[in-house]
């Protein structure tokens, strides 16, 4: 195998299966505690890359459920008040990953000069979500250039307009409307030299140096995502148009910023993987992206979002990026969506990210999940929460082919492929890992398997089953203890029900649960 070891967008946004064997497993647990997963996702690093794949350290495919939290206030996250219990809260829900952000303006205010303090207090928050199990993606965020323009990233004496106009166009327009903010892109692609004579990228690649020596001996962190939704300056129009997008600037500005900042992270030591952006654009799924690899580096991907203008461009999103896998061998990850408080809304979107079996992490923590973290986090959880806390795979032994979640229902289908993705069989005995959040099943959970046997204890927040040879298409269906069993089918391939269904088996039985009536994501814009 190949183990070349958030957003606040533009939201306007077949036969039914033969069953061979069937085993039903769990138990009704009443008043199920939230504990923290007994597998905890840091502990499956270093992470690596298989091809689209991210992958643990002995093989396994990485199918994680993230979060995103930044500070774009100059902040420290724990001075936001980020800290200890948000990790507890975030691990005892099912939550894999945090895409950590941190912005230029904050880790070097003044030129050349770092911000100790503001590095330390970073990496004492890494340390903190590390000792929960969690896995990090260190982000270096922007959202309209920096605070003298926009919003918040690159700081002040980085700003190099040359006298355009700045119009303070607020967000989303900022980017299409503000010639200042289009003109501080375009000095920076250009890679000019700032106010000390030394080249903008220079200094941007020093903050990376300082924090991949850092964290360069951690196998928490997932990876290093470059640049948070770059913009291709003033002449962006090419680069949204309906297609290929602009290939000419990707490879012109794009490629050789990317280039830099891996060579400054690997220089410093640190192997772990590495994401390249497309251009903010492309989020919007109208087209394609044609950047490289960052830095040509086999142990790297692509980080994107999904922010689309119509619902049906969600889907194109989704698969852009994997055509764009396809061409580079690159890794993917879905490292932003979402915006949003309503269930429904996220449920949609997340539905598309299961279908295409992409890792996603959800905009923001601290946005439309927690509304106050200075009190504790279970005391102020927004609407969303029961959308992305959700039973999921975390480890397969194998390769992912179908994964589906009905949100009102609480069921999850998956199965998976036991040959892995460099196509050797998984050793017999490798155990396939679910994260199940006791928030989802406060009665407790059971489990449908067909091609598998459960291995961990009744009610495991991590669990784990392994596939018992009988198939090589194993399927683990997860459901409410108290609940009727549902039908093993995903729900775009069940029948619809007759009056002679078969009655639903008893936890002894071996017979096939009824057909239960599809569930049809909802997006709403």
């Amino acid at each position: 195998m190949n183990r070349t070891l958030r957003r606040r967008g533009a939201n306007s946004l077949c036969a039914v299966v033969m069953i061979a064997a069937l085993a039903l497993v769990g138990s009704t647990s009443a008043g199920a505690q939230s504990e923290p997963p007994e597998i905890a996702p840091s502990s499956l690093g270093p992470i690596g890359h298989d091809g689209r794949w991210m992958t643990t350290a002995d093989g396994r495919v990485l199918m994680l459920n993230g979060i995103n939290f930044v500070d774009k206030n100059l902040l420290t996250p724990a001075g936001y008040g980020f800290e200890d219990d948000d990790g507890e809260w975030l691990a005892a829900n099912g939550i894999d990953a945090v895409r950590l952000g941190f912005t230029a303006a904050a880790a070097m205010p003044t030129p050349g000069v770092l911000d100790e303090d503001y590095l330390d207090a970073f990496i004492e928050t890494v340390d903190m979500l590390e000792s929960h199990g969690l896995l990090v993606l260190i982000d270096l965020h922007q959202d309209g250039w920096g605070p003298t323009l926009g919003s918040n990233g690159f700081p002040e004496w980085m700003t190099l307009t040359h006298g355009a106009e700045n119009t303070g166009t607020p967000f989303p327009l900022y980017y299409i409307t503000n010639p200042a903010i289009q003109a501080a892109f375009d000095s920076f692609w250009a890679n000019e030299k700032g106010p000390d004579n030394i080249p903008l990228q220079d200094q941007v690649a020093t903050i990376f140096t300082d924090m991949a020596q850092r964290l360069k001996d951690s196998d928490a962190i997932l990876g290093w995502d470059l640049l948070n939704e770059p913009w291709p300056g003033t002449n962006f129009q090419p680069c949204g148009e309906v297609g290929p997008g602009c290939p000419d600037q990707d490879a012109s500005s794009l490629d050789p910023y990317y280039t830099r900042m891996t060579a400054a992270i690997r220089g410093a030591g640190a192997e772990q993987l590495i994401f390249g952006e497309p251009w903010v654009l492309f989020n919007f799924g109208m087209n394609a992206t044609n950047i490289a690899l960052p830095g040509g580096d086999a142990n790297s991907g692509l980080s994107f979002h999904a922010y689309t203008l119509e619902d049906a461009n969600v889907p194109v999103v989704m698969d852009q990026a994997q055509a764009w896998s396809k061409r580079t061998g690159g890794a993917l990850l879905g490292s932003e969506f979402g915006a949003d408080p309503r269930p429904e809304f996220n449920n949609g979107i997340i539905a598309e990210f299961d279908r295409a079996l992409i890792p996603w992490m959800y905009w923001a923590y601290n946005e439309n999940t927690i509304g106050n973290l200075k009190a504790p986090p279970g005391q102020s959880e927004a609407d969303a929460v029961d959308a992305i806390v959700r039973p999921h795979p975390l480890a397969v032994g194998g390769t992912p082919t179908r994964l589906h979640y009905q949100l009102t229902e609480r069921v999850m289908r998956f199965t998976w492929d036991t040959t892995g993705p460099d196509g050797t069989q998984s050793p017999a005995d490798t155990e396939s890992v679910f994260q199940v959040a006791p928030r989802t099943y406060p009665k407790g959970y059971k489990v449908l398997t067909v091609g598998a046997t459960v291995t961990s204890p009744s009610d495991a927040a991590s669990l784990t089953v392994v596939a018992d040879g009988s198939g090589d298409e194993p399927k683990v269906v997860v459901y409410p203890a108290d609940a009727e069993p549902p039908s093993l089918d995903f729900p775009e391939d069940q029948a619809a029900p007759s009056d002679d269904t078969a009655p639903p088996p008893s936890p002894d039985s071996s017979l096939s649960a009824p057909d239960v009536a599809p569930l049809t994501p909802v997006f709403t814009g």
